[in-house]
């Protein structure tokens, strides 16, 4: 078995996000469920995949092979780098549930 990259870590919490409804909330006012009908600033947008990844920690021994501590680890040293590079990309209100997952594949990759 190979060691598992952080590339794959966060493929990983991407591909949970297929098969399970998002309700990770950064405010009460900012849901990545409910983008089309509350629209999320991008930096705010950021923090919400950020929680996501963050989740994916918890059970990242059985599923990655990467303590959780380990994992909380590599996506808080990512996470500022990540949110940079796409921050050119990315439109300044995030509005719709399309760009919000494309978005944030890119983000958790």
């Amino acid at each position: 078995m190979q060691p598992l990259t952080t590339a794959t870590l966060f493929a990983a919490a991407l591909a949970m996000l297929a098969f399970v409804p998002v309700t990770v909330r950064a405010q009460a006012t900012c849901s990545l469920k409910a983008v089309e009908a509350n629209p999320i600033p991008k930096a705010e947008h950021f923090l919400l995949w950020k929680e996501v990844a963050l989740k994916a920690c918890s059970d990242s021994k059985a599923r990655f092979n990467l303590g959780e501590s380990e994992c909380l680890a590599v996506i808080s040293q990512r996470a500022d780098s990540c949110a940079s590079r796409l921050s050119n990309e990315s439109p300044a209100l995030v509005s719709t549930t399309a760009v919000a997952r494309d978005v944030g594949r890119r983000y958790l990759h």
